[in-house]
């Protein structure tokens, strides 16, 4: 999956595969952070993937790819979010089109007072 061009940083609509905040517990992240946010390229604003769907999930379709992917049908749960640092990250899988990402922006907005 490339990375930024000038420093080789995941961006926002980066999907990214990290092995684990707890033992045995690796999944996908979504990147909502971009350069506007502190420590850009060494930290990231992310929120989870599952293939659980749940009732305000967000379904990740074909179309919604514009890059890469995941093999099983894949859903963003809005109100699981953490950062994680850059040396931390795996691997890039995926990048997400701009209007999905926006509606997950948007979700994630509607969880915080």
């Amino acid at each position: 999956m490339p990375r930024s061009e000038s420093d080789g940083s995941f961006e926002r609509g980066h999907v990214v595969w990290h092995d684990g905040l707890f033992r045995g517990s690796g999944r996908p992240w979504l990147v909502l952070s971009d350069d506007a946010h502190p420590f850009h390229g060494q930290e990231y604003v992310v929120t989870g993937l599952t293939t659980t769907p749940r009732d305000d999930a967000i379904a990740i379709t074909d179309d919604d790819w514009l890059v890469g992917g995941l093999p099983r049908q894949s859903h963003v749960s809005p109100w699981f979010l953490t950062t994680l640092k850059h040396d931390a990250i795996d691997r890039g899988v995926g990048m997400l089109a701009t209007n999905t990402v926006e509606t997950v922006a948007t979700a994630v907005a509607d969880y915080l007072p």
